[in-house]
């Protein structure tokens, strides 16, 4: 079973993808959100993946994500973004496991959650990888 925390600040969106996860039954969604409740379900729980659609406060998204990485080293990040003018680099640079746009959520989070969670990388336009280097 894969424990993945949604940390998304639109309701609709995260019971959308909550949804869309657990529908296979290998997936269980914890939700966050705000920024404290990101921090307190990570304070409380174990997750295998955190989707981070959120910035933390006073930071921006990459911030975000190496603010987290920082704190949480060992929790794979999977990032929903519309900056596609962001650079793989930057987001593994980061601290980030992968990046999936918006607009492709419904046909690769599932996927990418699965590859996240063995330790893998998802880039999305890239193709996945299935060990991180």
């Amino acid at each position: 079973m894969v424990r993945v925390l949604l940390a998304v600040t639109h309701e609709q969106l995260r019971v959308a993808l909550k949804e869309h996860l657990v529908v296979t039954g290998e997936v269980v969604c914890g939700e966050a959100g705000t920024p404290e409740q990101l921090w307190e379900q990570l304070w409380h729980h174990e997750w295998n993946v955190v989707i981070l659609d959120m910035p933390l406060s006073g930071q921006t998204k990459l911030q975000s994500v190496r603010t987290l990485h920082e704190l949480y080293p060992v929790i794979p990040i999977l990032v929903m973004s519309l900056a596609i003018d962001i650079g793989r680099h930057h987001w593994e640079e980061a601290g980030a496991s992968g990046v999936v746009p918006k607009a492709k959520l419904a046909t690769e989070l599932p996927e990418a959650v699965r590859i996240i969670s063995r330790g893998g990388g998802y880039f999305s336009g890239d193709g996945p990888e299935e060990t991180r280097t």
